[in-house]
């Protein structure tokens, strides 16, 4: 339920944002189809305008996870013919996000709203379960489905091994496509359906060009495959949302080098909590502790490493965005009252 404000205000919670219970007379209200640095474009039916956010609103949000997204439905006045003033954003009901890389413990939205999210990995060097992993943690027990895409079948002389990788990890659906593939395209489509779905991935695993051949047209740039590391290069830098042809939105992304989650959900890390139920001590750390049952299965390899120190890392991060969150709260409240 969105938050609404009528004669008094209060703190929102996590993933609320004020709003007024009426528009005053001159508010619309429009969906962000793209962000470009301190500008949004915004649809309303079937106008788009450039629109900046309020100084009001600017003064009552420091964070950029605040700002409007890709997906996010926004109340809005005209300052002139071309130009909107964007004064509040609804509740989104999902949201994809992950750690941003430039700012120590900030959030960095993707995309809001979407119904499905596409994991895409290519069936070459692009593919590691260790990115497959990271990818997950973004997803797993969020308000959206999940569908991983591996892409480049056609490049891919052998996609079985990868297949194998996949399902060791993880039950997540999965579909093996290539761009140039009328049938698979197809899937994707029916997949879609009257969904809003968005694309992640590394660069150059082929999202825009999914994307293009989905559309019918060269609507976002993609540059040819480089045979050294079977990588192809696009340019893709802002975010965007676009119609497709008998109902559902698409959202493409920029690439991804680094992916890291905001907050985890725990239960993403089920098979390590499982077996620390039954360590000897409760408040094992799974160090040094006798009876550690996390320690015998890395050393017996029924649990790689790796993965035990993506969860150690995930649990002090966790720790360390929540303490963030209050404080920004603590901010946020203290502003409302001076108001």
């Amino acid at each position: 339920m969105v938050l609404f404000v009528c004669a008094m205000m209060c703190l929102p919670k996590k993933g609320e944002f004020i709003i007024e219970t009426n528009l005053n007379p001159g508010m619309h209200i429009g969906t962000v189809i793209a962000v470009y640095r301190e500008r949004y474009l915004v649809e309303i039916g079937e106008e788009k305008h450039f629109m900046e956010v309020s100084g009001r609103y600017r003064y009552l949000h420091n964070q950029k996870s605040d700002y409007p997204q890709v997906g996010d439905l926004v109340h809005f006045h005209m300052a002139d013919e071309w130009m909107g003033i964007i004064e509040s954003v609804g509740e989104r009901r999902s949201i994809l996000s992950r750690a941003d890389v430039g700012s120590v413990g900030e959030q960095q939205i993707l995309a809001v709203n979407v119904d499905l999210v596409f994991l895409c990995l290519s069936l070459n060097k692009d593919f590691h379960p260790k990115k497959l992993r990271n990818f997950l943690t973004i997803t797993y027990g969020q308000n959206f489905e999940t569908i991983i895409l591996l892409t480049k079948k056609d490049l891919c002389d052998d996609p079985a091994p990868y297949v194998a990788q996949v399902q060791h990890i993880t039950d997540v659906p999965m579909m093996i496509v290539s761009a140039f593939d009328h049938e698979d395209l197809q899937k994707i489509r029916e997949a879609i359906g009257m969904k809003t779905a968005v694309l992640i991935g590394s660069s150059g695993v082929g999202k825009s060009t999914i994307l293009n051949r989905l559309l019918g047209e060269e609507r976002f740039d993609t540059k040819t495959i480089r045979m050294s590391d079977a990588q192809g290069r696009h340019t893709t830098v802002n975010r965007e949302m676009v119609q497709l042809d008998g109902g559902g939105a698409v959202i493409d992304t920029p690439g991804i080098r680094v992916v890291s989650s905001y907050i985890v959900d725990e239960g993403v890390f089920e098979d390590v909590t499982s077996l620390s139920e039954g360590c000897l001590f409760r408040d094992c750390t799974h160090t040094v502790e006798p009876g550690c049952m996390v320690i015998k299965a890395i050393e017996d390899g029924t649990m790689e490493e790796e993965r035990f120190e993506q969860f150690q890392k995930a649990t002090k991060l966790n720790d360390y965005y929540r303490r963030r969150e209050q404080a920004r709260n603590r901010i946020i409240e203290h502003r409302l009252k001076k108001r």
